[in-house]
């Protein structure tokens, strides 16, 4: 039966008396009947080509291919954005809470307790004392000349490092220390590592006192020695200034982190400076953020 009909529409085709539907529907007629009657008496006759029908067809949205196909629609796509936005803030937020609790614990703890004491030194060193060569020692003795009156204090100095300078400073006072009568120093470059100076005044009124201090290239005290003198008694004390540690300055300060091993970047706990109030302002304000509703 379909051989019949195939051979009707040729029969048809070949007459010119097929409807132009037919040559519209199908592609095989349309090519033949171009090749018959030519493209020109085709389009003379209103047959639309195959091609054309089907470019109609597709801006219609009418093609046989789209009817089984569901397009999503924009607002569908921008729901799924927002879900995806959605999702992404709550992750967002614990983020920043979490490093802004962290960091007031740790400005806070360093403040407070210091983080030399926290961190163990077994984990990492930060912290490292300066070993000094040896105690330095310094002492002082007077000689008094009653004849002429004349007050000779000897000074001592041992355990010092070669090569580096330092200076003895002095007051001298008579009268029970009510008159100064001497204030001077003196400076030298250690060739050894011991060292004397004597410095001589004269002096009227008893009681006799002195003050000496001992100060390194730096002008650190070392040490100071002090003492009093009187037609009956000699009294001297001589006080060894002690060197900065680690332990008595557990707080790292932040600003000289960069030289975190260095001894003078480490200080007292108890106080804070203006670099630690701006870190606890700077971590609340990003906690705050990451606890917002919204």
């Amino acid at each position: 039966m379909a051989i019949m009909n195939e051979g009707e529409r040729l029969r048809e085709l070949l007459d010119g008396s097929m409807d132009p539907s037919e040559l519209e529907n199908y592609d095989e007629y349309y090519r033949l009947a171009e090749r018959i009657y030519g493209r020109e008496a085709l389009d003379e006759m209103g047959i639309t080509t195959p091609e054309e029908i089907e470019e109609e067809k597709t801006q219609n949205g009418s093609s046989e291919f789209t009817h089984d196909v569901i397009l999503p629609s924009p607002k569908a796509d921008q729901k799924v954005e927002e879900t995806i936005n959605l999702d992404k803030k709550p992750k967002r937020k614990l983020f920043l809470s979490i490093i802004g609790i962290i960091g007031l614990l740790l400005v806070g703890s360093n403040i407070l307790v210091g983080v030399n004491a926290i961190v163990p030194d077994s984990i990492v060193t930060l912290c490292e004392d300066v070993e000094p060569p040896g105690e330095v020692e310094f002492t002082d003795d007077i000689v008094l000349n009653e004849t002429t009156l004349t007050l000779t204090i000897f000074w001592a100095v041992n355990n010092v490092n070669i090569g580096e300078n330092y200076t003895i400073m002095w007051d001298i006072s008579q009268n029970g220390s009510q008159e100064l009568v001497s204030s001077g120093s003196f400076s030298w470059l250690a060739n050894g590592n011991s060292f004397t100076h004597a410095h001589s005044v004269n002096v009227e009124i008893e009681p006799y006192s002195w003050i000496t201090k001992l100060l390194d290239g730096n002008n650190t005290i070392i040490s100071t020695t002090n003492g009093d003198y009187n037609s009956s008694e000699v009294s001297a004390m001589s006080i060894i200034v002690s060197e900065k540690n680690c332990e008595d300055n557990p707080k790292l300060q932040l600003g000289k982190i960069i030289d975190y091993q260095d001894i003078d970047s480490w200080t007292q706990t108890g106080n804070g400076d203006m670099l630690d109030g701006m870190l606890i302002m700077a971590f609340s304000f990003i906690s705050l953020l990451g606890m917002r509703k919204k």
